[in-house]
């Protein structure tokens, strides 16, 4: 019973961003060591905790290989993981994204979020345009990251020889999306 009234005490009080960080990659049981840590180093930088919107473990969880997949683009599939098909979600979306060989994602931008794409499988090339309206290309293989800031210009090809699978993460629940014409 001391250890329940403990760790209700921990999760109500104020969080600095770094522990809110810390919680969210390991979850609400690293607290205890997130506060002795943070105590620690002498941060106390105060943080809200989320207000609780789902009823059970199962909202908090979404299988994105049950989703029906959309066409994005001539034969570029996504599924989904915005507000739309997940209910409890806030502030951040994914999308599980196959382009087969030589398909491509045409240039887009999103008006309300920065985009992080990591490639899961295959190879791509992808370009990206910066404020000067310079288009920046690099190459990606399994494993890397691009990262497209709000209201650049993007692009993402499948430069190999199989089907190129990417999880593509955005910072806001519901990303707006607008084709730009090259």
């Amino acid at each position: 019973m001391n250890g329940e009234r403990n760790w209700k005490g921990t999760l109500e009080a104020r969080l600095s961003r770094r522990e809110a960080l810390r919680v969210a990659a390991f979850g609400a049981l690293s607290l205890p060591f997130v506060r002795s840590a943070a105590l620690a180093q002498g941060v106390a930088a105060p943080v809200t905790i989320a207000p609780v919107t789902g009823t059970s473990a199962a909202d908090y969880a979404l299988r994105l290989a049950q989703l029906s997949p959309v066409l994005i683009a001539t034969d570029v599939t996504a599924r989904k993981g915005n507000k739309k098909a997940w209910a409890t979600l806030e502030g951040v979306s994914i999308a599980q994204v196959e382009v087969p060989v030589g398909g491509w994602r045409a240039p887009h931008l999103h008006t309300n979020t920065p985009e992080l794409a990591v490639v899961l499988e295959g190879t791509a090339r992808v370009g990206l345009q910066n404020p000067q309206k310079q288009w920046l290309e690099l190459d990606l293989g399994a494993g890397d990251c691009v990262y497209f800031p709000l209201g650049w210009p993007h692009w993402f090809r499948n430069a190999g020889g199989g089907v190129l699978r990417a999880y593509f993460n955005y910072g806001h629940a519901q990303p707006e999306t607008v084709e730009v014409a090259v």
